[in-house]
Formats: structure tokens, sequence, C-alpha cells
């Protein structure tokens, strides 16, 4: 058996693809007591918006951006990136690298023994249409291990996990796992690879700080929602973790409102509170929510997007936030100036 796993891992690493023998660096750079983020997709950087995004930055109480470095159209480690991070920092710009996961278009193009099916062999897809691998497999967990390696080389502070989780939308009764036999939960297998990614990561770099996101409802049930997140295992394996609290995407009722998108604040605050008793045995992780600067279910004023704000101070985090618009086009009345 151990001859056989040493084959697969030897043609792995030949299938996997190589962005040359980058260095990884090791400069301690101190963390923000309090991030204050947006997001740029990998296409933003290349294109002359991303200097607008930049001179935020720089004008507002912003310190820190959230880029794309894989997704799931595979990674997204250009040249010109190493360069961009460095001017960035050079700023006094947090760095952060957003990795999507398990939801993997690329990998699932090259490697069709690791992707989720249907029960006539054809790829399951997403109602997005996108398609999965297995959050089983330990050949997918290298392959993201690698991709972060690249992504530290480049000289980003933090590297940032997203669909860290089983799917959730799609037909999901009828995938056929290639590798997962359910013979332990979806909220194991999503935390055996956190535990796991964390410790190989910090043996290349112990100064990287790794973080997590994670569906807002984590932090209203203490299970694992069907996908696999549950909170209390989830938050010891991160330095920070962050909640997709986008009031928009919260069911009608939800918090007694018909519509959670018209009430921002209490929807942020609510939310992490009730999840304050599953971080009881994880003191040390951040909680640094994701919040909507983007018009869903009410028109996101600036008094709307400063209301989250709020609610997250208001429940007692000072670990900041990230701002998430789709089209990177950011609200600059709802933020200080420097």
């Amino acid at each position: 058996m151990l001859k056989i796993l040493t084959i697969i891992s030897f043609l792995t690493s030949q299938l996997l693809p190589t962005w040359g023998p980058l260095p990884v660096t090791s400069t301690p750079r101190q963390m923000p007591a309090s991030v204050k983020a947006i997001y740029a997709t990998a296409y933003m950087v290349q294109h002359p918006h991303f200097q607008e995004l930049r001179d935020l930055i720089s004008h507002t109480e912003l310190n820190a951006i959230v880029i794309n470095t894989k997704e799931p159209t595979g990674p997204k480690l250009y040249p010109k990136l190493g360069k961009v991070v460095t001017e960035l920092k050079n700023e006094g710009v947090w760095t952060i690298a957003r990795q999507v996961v398990f939801q993997d278009d690329e990998l699932v193009g090259r490697r069709p023994d690791l992707a989720l099916k249907k029960a006539d062999g054809k790829l399951w897809r997403d109602s997005g249409g996108r398609t999965w691998v297995d959050p089983a497999a330990k050949e997918v967990w290298q392959y993201n291990l690698k991709v972060a390696r690249e992504t530290l080389a480049l000289g980003f502070d933090e590297i940032n996990l997203d669909y860290i989780r089983f799917p959730t939308d799609g037909n999901t009764n009828k995938i056929i796992y290639p590798v997962w036999d359910k013979k332990i939960s979806r909220e194991d297998v999503i935390a055996n690879f956190a535990r796991w990614f964390r410790r190989e990561l910090k043996a290349i770099n112990p100064n990287v700080k790794i973080s997590a996101d994670v569906f807002g409802y984590t932090f209203l049930e203490d299970n694992d929602l069907g996908m696999g997140q549950r909170l209390s295992k989830l938050a010891p394996n991160f330095d920070v973790l962050a909640p997709m609290i986008y009031p928009s995407h919260y069911s009608p009722n939800n918090f007694n409102f018909a519509n959670p998108a018209e009430h921002p604040y209490e929807v942020v605050r609510g939310t992490l509170e009730k999840g304050k008793p599953l971080l009881i045995n994880s003191p040390s992780t951040k909680i640094r929510p994701w919040i909507q600067d983007f018009n869903m279910g009410a028109n996101y004023t600036p008094e709307l997007i400063k209301a989250e704000i709020k609610g997250i101070s208001d429940a007692g985090y000072e670990s900041g936030w990230m701002l998430w618009n789709p089209k990177n086009v950011y609200t600059i009345d709802a933020l200080k100036n420097n």
C-alpha cells in the first residue's frame, strides 16, 4: 500500500502545474490590529482601475486588500503580481491572497478522477455550472498547498481560503464522491484538511497568517450546515475566521425581519453575538467579517455600510472587516478619511 501511495504522489506531482522555483520569504510583518480591506479580482489587478483602488486605500481608513490568486478557473499567479504585492507592502498595505479551494474547474479539467460526478459518470455541477473536486482527496490538499506556497513566494502576508467546504447548491443528494466514503463526517473532513494545511504551510513560513471564509450561518447554528463548516471545529485551525455576513443573503424572518438586508446593524451584530459561545475554545482566533458593499435586497447606501461596521464593533470585535463587491467598486462615503 505504501508503494502505491508513493507512486500516486509522484504522478500527482508530475500532473500538477509548476510556476518556477520561487523563493519563500520569511521576513516577519505585523498584521494590523484592525484589518480594513477591500476585495479585488485577479483581472482587476491588471486593469487601469486598480490604481483607483490603491488610491482609495491611501486616502481612507482602509489598510489592506484581498486579491484573488486562485479562482475556480485556476491559479492567477501572474509575473506582475509579485511586483504589485511589493509595492503595496511598501505603501503599508496588508496583502491577503484569496484562494478558492474545492470549487475548481481547472483541476477537474486535468484530473477528472478527482471530480464530483453524477450516477451516470458525468461531471456534477452546482447551480452556477461550476465543478468541484473531492474535499477528502489528499491530492487536492497537496495541490492547494502547492498553490499557497507559490503565493507566499510572491510576498503575500496572508492566505485566505474560500470554498473550504462541500457544495451546498444544486442537486447535492446525487453526488458521487471518488474518495470520500462517508465513514467520517463532512465536518471532520474539512477540519482535518484545515489542520493539515495549517501545519504544512506554517512549516514553509511560520510567519504567514491563514484565514478562512465561512458562512455567516455557522455563527447561528452549532452544526456543519450540511457542508462541513462547523465553527467550533474550524476556529482552532486558523489565525482568522471571516464569516460572510451579507444581510442580503439571510432568509426572510431571520432576526424577525421580513427583509434582513434592510437591517444590517441588527443582522451583523446579532450574528456575531450568537456565535460567541462556539468560539470559547479558540480565544486566539480573530474574527474579521466580510460585509457587503453591493446592492441586493436593499440599496446599500453609505449609512447601511456604516451600520454593518458599527454592528461588528458593538458586538465586541475589533479585528476589522473586509468589504465585498464582486465588481470591485466601493462606496467611498462609507469610509473614514485618513
